[in-house]
């Protein structure tokens, strides 16, 4: 039997065992009338679904993020081909600015189709070996990171601070921009821009998920707040409402809706309102639409894995119980205590077809792990799920290799 039918059976098997979508589309909270999608041409459809990342993933340096403005940092294969075989996915991770630095422009994609001959490099020469060839996750930043153009939209720009864990600690002290992320004409471009990277990037077999960022201000998470006083007020100021909030969010299936033949990576958190406490029943309200209008390729995602679950463990519960599709990406190596086995076990337990993980040696990442320590992560997603993960007790102190 050929590769190309044997993918074609493992994608039917994969839709099987995740289910349709659900069939209610009644949510708690019924989004306001949002800004009409902006015209594209025709989807065209992938005569072979895309097969879902499993395993490892890459998620590259992302300290970049916390500045202003940021550059990403350059993508490399470097940090796996010491690994080869041993990594399911790799994410490319780009901004709206320097995508589409002109309004309206034409998007500029030389950096995205640079990263994907890399990887298409790197597949060729690399051992085939279960996880491996290595497909991408396609991360576009906006927030901090959108063009000028989009900051200075009317309402724009607003000056808000990165959260402590973003700025050594601190509160209102690392400055960001945002544009008016809630209001008709900046959604309109963030439609526009995505249909247009979807008409080029949507048929590309090595992209095989995309990640939502709409609306959010602090990192790629949508559901990331800004927490700090100033933050807040200043977005107040501009217009901010929590029911435009939730509009928005309840909006970005919209927004990533030329994407048919790719899978949908959302980060959930709980929802953090701007008048104060939290409203995990809002954020399930907007899962239940992920998976309403994506249906199988609806990935659902929370960046804080670790083991146990101290943060935010109501969403953690609430994706496992949702099931399907379901990716993680762990907290900082130093964050997690560097249990690599522990932590990656507890997001298989949790229902994670595929977990992202730190790179980076001066943040303990993966970089710094053997080739049979890695070949053990790996191996994790292919063996029987375990009931439970046994946590060391205490933890091991400092966080350094493979604890």
């Amino acid at each position: 039997m050929n590769r190309a039918l044997l993918l074609l059976l493992a994608s039917v098997a994969l839709v099987a065992c995740n289910g349709g979508a659900p069939s209610n589309g009644n949510y708690p909270y019924p989004p306001i009338p949002s800004p009409s999608m902006t015209p594209t041409l025709a989807p065209v459809t992938l005569s072979q679904p895309k097969i879902p990342i499993r395993g490892l993933i890459d998620m590259q340096d992302i300290s970049w993020h916390n500045t202003d403005n940021a550059t990403p940092a350059p993508f490399t294969t470097s940090y796996i081909s010491g690994y080869p075989g041993l990594f399911g996915g790799i994410v490319i991770n780009e901004t709206w600015a320097d995508m589409q630095p002109t309004q309206g422009g034409a998007i500029v994609t030389t950096a995205v189709d640079n990263d994907l001959q890399a990887v298409g490099m790197y597949n060729s020469s690399s051992n085939v070996t279960q996880s491996s060839p290595v497909s991408v996750k396609l991360r576009i930043y906006a927030g901090s990171n959108a063009p000028l153009w989009a900051k200075h939209l009317p309402g724009g720009p607003i000056t808000i601070y990165r959260n402590p864990a973003g700025c050594n600690g601190l509160t209102d002290s690392c400055a960001l921009t945002l544009g008016p992320y809630w209001t008709t004409p900046y959604i309109n471009a963030w439609r526009s821009f995505q249909a247009q990277v979807a008409t080029k990037y949507d048929t590309n077999p090595l992209i095989v998920a995309v990640a939502v960022t709409s609306c959010a201000e602090q990192t790629d998470e949508p559901f990331v707040a800004s927490t700090g006083p100033i933050s807040k007020a200043n977005l107040e100021a501009a217009g901010l409402t929590d029911p435009l909030q939730e509009s928005c969010l309840s909006g970005a299936m919209t927004d990533y809706s030329a994407w048919v033949n790719t899978d949908i990576d959302f980060t959930f958190n709980s929802y953090n309102k701007l008048t104060g406490g939290l409203d995990t029943a809002f954020t399930q309200s907007v899962m239940q639409q992920c998976r309403t209008t994506a249906g199988s390729r609806c990935v659902l995602d929370n960046h804080a894995l670790q083991t146990p679950i101290t943060s935010d463990p109501q969403i953690y519960t609430d994706i496992q119980s949702m099931g399907g599709l379901i990716n993680f990406q762990t907290q900082s190596p130093e964050g997690m205590g560097c249990i690599w086995p522990e932590t990656i076990t507890q997001g298989i337990i949790l229902g994670a077809r595929a977990i992202e993980v730190w790179p980076e040696a001066r943040y303990q990442g993966f970089t710094t792990l053997t080739v049979p320590q890695v070949t053990e992560l790996s191996n994790l997603f292919y063996e029987p799920v375990p009931a439970s993960t046994p946590v060391p007790n205490p933890l091991p102190a400092p966080c350094s290799g493979f604890n």
